[in-house]
């Protein structure tokens, strides 16, 4: 029987909500895609519970950051916003997608996070990550695949990172993406309730949070992340290049 999947992309990210993605990993995405990797989002949920905008809204939102970025592809998985939890059927979705895709990295959001939303789609990622390895696990009839790694990016919470990403250049481009959310941030003119990212203290702050980062590797912004094991550096001369006393 052929495989109907499409070609295997390099890197696939899990968004609990559209938009979290570009506000937390969107560097490394958009470093990613410059550097010619297939790079694909999932979105577990439609963010039909948020506060601010519809459904429509939002997703035309996200079309137009998708288009920016330059993504191979982008899906949502359609799962309950403000009811992601760790269940059989909802696992099952995501094992599925990282099957469907059979990417080299897999992105999630932190274990560690205040958004029960979060928390629990990086459970679910993090089982489905293992689970997509194990040929008789799941329900559906897709091959099973082993990425290279499982990476946590931070949301509301920053714990020890294990390593953090150069995106001084992809700044610009990356602040481009995420004001394509203008329902969210507040700048679609459309009224509404004030949420924390509605504050006009929020972009100051939340630009300080990766200028701060950034200065952690002797950069202007950076991007931390987390995994569970060592990383392994093939060249540590280049590694540490052009740093020396810049890094805090």
């Amino acid at each position: 029987m052929s495989d109907s999947r499409p070609e295997p992309v390099d890197i696939l990210a899990f968004g609990p909500h559209p938009d979290d993605v570009e506000m937390c990993a969107g560097g490394l995405m958009i470093k990613a895609l410059n550097a010619g990797y297939r790079c694909v989002i999932a979105d577990m949920t439609r963010g039909e519970a948020g506060t601010r905008g519809t459904v429509e809204i939002r997703e035309q939102e996200t079309a137009a950051a998708s288009k920016a970025m330059g993504l191979t592809a982008r899906e949502n998985l359609g799962l309950p916003d403000a009811g992601v939890r760790v269940v059989p059927e909802m696992e099952a979705k995501v094992l599925r997608a990282i099957r469907h895709w059979r990417p080299r990295i897999v992105l999630s959001p932190c274990r560690e996070d205040r958004h029960p939303d979060h928390t629990a789609s990086a459970e679910l990622v993090r089982r489905a990550y293992y689970g997509a390895t194990i040929g008789r696990m799941g329900d559906d009839d897709l091959p099973a695949h082993r990425p290279d790694a499982l990476i946590e990016y931070f949301g509301h919470l920053e714990p020890e990172p294990s390593f953090v990403v150069d995106i001084s250049a992809e700044w610009e481009k990356r602040t481009e993406v995420v004001m394509c959310y203008a329902s969210q941030l507040g700048l679609d003119g459309a009224g509404g309730p004030q949420t924390n990212i509605t504050s006009p203290e929020f972009m100051r702050r939340y630009e300080s949070r990766f200028a701060y980062w950034g200065s952690r590797i002797g950069a202007k912004y950076g991007e931390p992340y987390r995994v569970d094991r060592f990383v392994p550096l093939d060249d540590p001369v280049d590694a540490f290049r052009k740093r020396g006393d810049a890094v805090l």
